[in-house]
This record gives structure tokens, sequence and C-alpha cells, in this order.
């Protein structure tokens, strides 16, 4: 960024030394370096200059007490910003209010007040995340691997990331530069902003986005004139306040500023193994594994202990049938009568010994009856029924086919004589074309479109076919660019008349026999 402080990696190496020993220059060189980079961070993050420079003074006075923690030196740019975010984040939870991003700048002192207010605008439409991603890699020149650990994201997120994020600021700045710029080379950009003056609302930019990410010409232009670092340069710089840097050397260094230095250290958060600040997402987000473990290990107890609760009192009623009779279960409870005892006194040996046999009573008479003996009947254990698996489904196969794409091909004659013809055909889909010629060459009609399959002729003229020359006649089109090589000796014939047959392509393009699909255009010349 223009105005910062260049600092390289070998300087990291340096202050980090120097905060590890605690220099007494250490603080001030820390600040010059970094402090209107990281101010900038965070005022990008909250728009509020206050509460950005109290971030960075906690942040600033922070790395001087925890430089232990810092594995790598290297590291030491990302790790600072690590730290300017995470004050950020307290302080925008302890109020309990979104972050609200930097405010509008002052397009009065802007070059191009439309580009800074649209640049301006697709920011704002970025996610959080997306938008530092982009801020972070093209406007402080960080990698992708600093950006991710800055973010808490890999490499791989992190490129990602910022492909999507620049794409979407460049096309939306693309449908404004290509409108003013760029109606000469794309007919159907052409067709959408003839008709309009003065600046594009936002359904036509929408529009105008749609068709530049999708036309190959309009990229290519794009990707020519409009670049995603060089846009982020409108949007004005977060410049600390001139106070901040003599208050982060005071709380740094001042013995009286012991117990403010020891309160920021203790706010601080959680670090990983890197010596990076941890939030408390990252925190909770990495301690749910470890609480669900024992929740997993109970479940599993519980549920061996009721198997083998089951498993006993089953065992058990098994046993108890075998002595047993249980009552028949059509048998209602209030109806069940209490079982008969046989209440005759047990026989007494006479005095020789011989016990009389007991004559039957009527209650053991009935309880000995077979028709009135209750069955028996043994618990039924159903048997565990498993969790059905629902049953696998075959992969549904894309069939989409791809769509068509536009293929543009010209047969070029090898010499004219005043006046020549040369065909265009389309493959794949139809294709909108553009011809530009040399100096000393006449092309009708000048533009065109062709339907996918078709084909039209387009007639070539010398301006002053007496002299000797050669030339060139480009075609410019959604399908790619051909260009015809012509050359002629001086002489003027008569006019020739269309062929009767197409001429031959060249061998460098070749062309897919015509259809007879051309415009009405190629017919009116034919008629000529």
């Amino acid at each position: 960024m223009p105005g910062w402080p260049t600092v390289d990696r070998a300087a990291d190496h340096d202050l980090v030394e120097a905060l590890r020993r605690a220099d007494a220059d250490a603080p001030a060189a820390l600040f010059d370096s970094y402090g209107e980079r990281l101010h900038d961070y965070a005022y990008c993050l909250t728009g509020e200059p206050d509460l950005s420079a109290d971030a960075v003074h906690d942040a600033l006075v922070s790395a001087q007490g925890w430089i232990e923690r810092l594995k790598e030196p290297g590291r030491l740019r990302p790790w600072l910003y690590a730290l300017t975010r995470s004050q950020v984040g307290a302080r925008l939870a302890h109020r309990g209010t979104p972050p609200q991003g930097p405010p509008l700048p002052d397009l009065d002192e802007q070059p191009d007040p439309e580009l800074a207010d649209l640049v301006h605008e697709t920011l704002g439409e970025l996610t959080g995340v997306d938008r530092e991603v982009l801020e972070l890699s093209l406007r402080h020149g960080l990698t992708s691997s600093e950006v991710g650990a800055v973010l808490a994201l890999t490499s791989r997120q992190a490129v990602a990331r910022l492909a999507r994020a620049r794409d979407h600021l460049e096309i939306a700045v693309a449908a404004v530069v290509l409108a003013r710029t760029g109606r000469a080379h794309c007919p159907d950009l052409s067709a959408m902003v003839d008709s309009w003056e003065g600046p594009l609302t936002p359904l036509l930019r929408r529009r105008l986005s749609g068709h530049i990410g999708g036309c190959e010409v309009c990229g290519e232009r794009r990707r020519g004139q409009v670049d995603g670092g060089r846009l982020l340069d409108l949007v004005p710089v977060g410049y600390p306040p001139l106070s901040l840097r003599r208050r982060v050397i005071e709380t740094s260094v001042s013995p009286g500023r012991d117990q403010a230095r020891t309160l920021i250290l203790e706010r601080g958060e959680g670090f990983d193994r890197g010596g990076f600040p941890v939030a408390g997402e990252r925190r909770s987000r990495r301690r749910r594994p470890r609480r669900l473990a024992p929740v997993v290990l109970a479940g599993a107890c519980v549920l061996a202990a009721t198997g083998a609760v089951v498993v006993i009192n089953g065992g058990e009623a098994a046993d108890k049938t075998s002595l047993r009779f249980a009552p028949a279960p059509t048998a209602s409870v209030a109806s069940a009568e209490p079982p008969a005892y046989d209440e005759t006194p047990e026989p007494v040996p006479d005095q020789d010994g011989v016990t009389p046999s007991p004559e039957p009573s009527p209650s053991a008479s009935r309880r000995s009856a077979p028709e009135d003996r209750p069955a028996a009947t043994r618990p039924t254990t159903r048997p565990a029924t498993l969790p059905s698996t629902p049953p696998r489904r075959a992969p549904v196969r894309n069939t989409r086919r791809p769509a068509p794409v536009p293929r543009l091909g010209a047969s070029c004659p090898k010499a004219i004589d005043g006046v020549a013809q040369i065909g265009l055909s389309a493959r794949g889909a139809a294709v909108s074309w553009v011809a530009t010629a040399s100096q000393g060459l006449e092309v009708s009609p000048a533009s065109g479109s062709i339907k996918a399959g078709g084909s039209v002729r387009v007639r070539v003229t010398v301006t002053d076919p007496e002299e000797e020359g050669d030339g060139r006649v480009s075609f410019t089109s959604n399908g790619g660019t051909s260009t015809c090589s012509l050359n002629w000796d001086g002489s003027q014939p008569d006019d020739p008349g269309p062929p009767d047959h197409d001429p031959g392509p060249t061998p460098t393009e070749p062309v897919a026999t015509p259809s007879g699909m051309a415009s009405s255009t190629s017919d009116d010349m034919n008629r000529e």
C-alpha cells in the first residue's frame, strides 16, 4: 500500500529478538513498522477510529508480553494481525453490535467518484471472511498461508476465497469500465449499452456483469484493464491518531503502567501450538469432541447395564416357571380366586406304626382335576431387533451435456483482384462478429451474427486496385479471432460477382460445410 513503511522478513527477525530481550526501543520500532497497517486493518473491520485505536494499542502491548509464545519469528506479521483481529472481536462481542465496516469515502476527493462508490458497494456485498481475505492479500500483502493463519483457514481455503472475492469485485467494476471503452469489441455488450447514457443502474450493471463473466472477449479485456489491487487503492487508508504511538510506548515500558499492562495480558485469548490467538468460537469448537467421548461412554454403560438386567430377569423367570403355575392370561384380576389349600390335618401313625392313608378331600380332588389345572406359562422373550439399514441408492450421474462452445471459422482467399469474398461459419453455438480491415481495404458488412451451423460471406474491396499492396482483415467474435492476409498485384478486373461455392478453408482453420443459414445481409450480397 503506498505510504506504508516497507518491512522485510529479516527486519521481522530483528524485531522478535529485540522484543524477547525487552529492549527499551523495541515498542517504538514495532509501532513504526506495523502501527499504520494494523490500524487500517482494524478500521476496515469496525469503521470506528476510537475502537480501532484501542484494539491496536492492546495488540501491540500484548505482543511484547506474549512474544515468547510465537514459535516462528518469521511469522511475526500474521501473528500481529491475528492479535489485532482478536482484540477487535473481543470489543465487538462485549458491546454486542456487529461490525459496521469502513464508512463511505468522500466522493468529492476521488478522481473517479462512480468507481469509488461502486468499489465500496461491492465490498459491502462480500461476507466478512471473504472481505478480510481480499484485504489481507491485496491491500496488506500477506501470503495465502499467512492469511490462513490469521483467519483460522487452510491455505487452500484462503486461495479459494480470494479467487471468489476478487472475481466478484473485478467483474462488478468491469461492467462500468467496459461500458465506457469496450463497446466496439463485443457486439452483445454494445447492444446492451448503446442506448444508455449516464451512470449505470444496479439492474443494468448486474446484467453486464453476468455477460462479462461468460464472454471470452470481455473476460480478456477485464483481466487486462481491471486489477483488484488497484481497486482497493480507492478505499481511503485508516491512519492512526498521532497519540497512539505515545500511548503504546508508555504502556509498554513505563513502570507506572504495570497494572494496565497486566490487565491487558490477562484479558488475552488462548493460544494454539504456533502461538496464534484462539478466539472463543474456535476454543469451543475444539473442545466439543472432547466432551463427546464421556457422553458416548456413559450411554454405552447404560445400554450394557440394561441388557444385563434383561438377561438376568429373563433367566429368573424361566427358572420359576418350572416350579409354579401362572394364571391363565385371559382371567381378570377381579375374578381370580385365591388358590385352594388342603386343610386336612396330617395323619398320625397308630400304635403299630402304620400310617393310615388319608381320604381324599374335595378340595384336593378339585385341585388334582386335570380340567381345572391352569396351564403353565413361560415368559416370552422377543428377539432383539436391530435398526433397519436403509437401502443404498445408486449414485445419480450427471447426464447434462456441457454447453456448446461457439467457434468462428473463416475461409480466406489466397489473392484478391480488386474484389473478393471471405466466408465465415459458426460451429457449436451462435457467433456475433465484428470485422476490422487494414488501410487500403473495405469490408461490407462490418459486423453481424451467424446461427450455429450457418455461414455468411463478407465482401472485401480494395480502395485503390491500380496499386500493388497487401493488407489484413481481422474478425473478432465470442467464438475466437480469425485473420485473413490478402495481397493484390495492381490489376483491376471486372467484378467477378459471388462465386458458385465458398472458397476452400485455409490450412490453419478448418471450416464446417455451410448449411444455408446465412443472415439476411449475406443473402442481399449474393443477390447483387
